[in-house]
């Protein structure tokens, strides 16, 4: 078997609640696996508070993992720790963030955003440093680069400013890209721009694409495989097309059920919204806003089922169905 570009086993991460003495800690992500092999973009989509911007921090080394491994190229990356390791994983993996505005110093130029990019991880220098900064700038569609290399962030628009984030990402020449939610803060007439551009990196540099988002519509676009995340936990993942058009677990019809003018699979609107509090539910924890949840799901926490060729789903009427389905076949 080919060695994934990505690799995420069982990521687990909790955080202190009830103030500074307390020892609860509450739970965002449990047992979190994943994998992004080149060229493919896999969509991670769930509710705000489902846990994906802490997972994209996790992804980046911005944060470190109660529990749980981590592999770049089968390399263990959280082995490793230090300024130097730290730069080096940030030469393979690259974030680009939800709001450009704030991820972009309004008192520097776009040029020199770059250039730090450039000069920092040794991609370019001295006469190379300018025409290397239009040369990213042209690659996102930014022109003229000589233009545009000379303004600041206040003087571009918000899908120009996401622009020069990709563009920076790519300076280092990265192997991954950590997208997160990077089209919710722009309107319709440039968010599927920016889509086009992210899609065709996997195309043309094979650039694997964590793109995290709430967005199924978007999802749908862009990505190969989605992993749909539910109070820390996956609960179905699939390639795009047999998840979006066949969901099996609740969670998942009831969020394409929000798409607007999106497949009729559950006019069920969303109840109360995910459980707060320092510990889960003892069994399955959409159980208290599934409409088809039984006295097990509250009791016990569903395994993973495969009801199709790659398709995985974390749900006990799924499970059933399955063992009904054994059953029916004869021997």
């Amino acid at each position: 078997m080919n060695t994934p570009l990505l690799e995420a086993r069982r990521l687990t991460r909790s955080f202190p609640v009830g103030g500074l003495l307390s020892r609860e800690r509450r739970t965002v992500l449990r047992d979190v696996s994943f994998t992004l092999e080149r060229g493919e973009t896999v969509a991670l989509v769930g509710e705000s508070g489902s846990g994906k911007s802490t997972l994209a921090r996790l992804l980046a080394r911005l944060d470190t993992p109660d529990a749980g491994d981590l592999r770049l190229g089968g390399e263990d990356v959280l082995a490793r720790s230090g300024r130097a390791a730290s730069l080096a994983y940030r030469g393979r993996v690259q974030m680009v963030f939800q709001d450009p505005f704030a991820s972009l110093n309004p008192v520097h130029t776009v040029a020199y955003h770059l250039e730090r990019s450039l000069l920092r991880h040794r991609r370019a220098s001295g006469a190379d440093l300018t025409p290397r900064v239009h040369a990213l700038l042209e690659s996102v569609g930014l022109t003229p680069a000589e233009q545009l290399a000379r303004r600041f962030p206040h003087e571009l628009s918000g899908g120009q400013r996401q622009r020069v984030a990709v563009a920076r990402a790519l300076a280092v020449e990265p192997e991954v890209i950590i997208a997160d939610e990077p089209t919710s803060m722009l309107d319709v007439s440039t968010r599927r721009g920016v889509l086009q551009l992210l899609k065709g990196l996997t195309r043309e540099r094979g650039i694997g694409i964590l793109f995290i988002t709430h967005d199924l519509a978007s999802a749908h676009h862009l990505a190969d495989r989605v992993l749909v995340l539910y109070a820390g936990s996956v609960v179905e993942t699939g390639p795009t097309r047999e998840v979006l058009r066949t969901p099996r677990h609740p969670y998942t019809r009831l969020l394409l059920s929000a798409v607007p003018d999106g497949a009729d699979f559950l006019r069920t609107p969303l109840p109360a919204r995910t459980p707060a509090g320092p510990a889960p539910p003892l069994g399955c924890a959409f159980a208290p806003r599934c409409p088809h949840a039984d006295v097990r799901c509250h009791d016990a926490a569903p395994p993973l089922h495969l009801p199709a060729a790659e398709h995985l789903v974390r749900c006990h009427l799924e499970s059933s169905k399955g063992v009904a389905d054994d059953a029916a076949v004869p021997s």
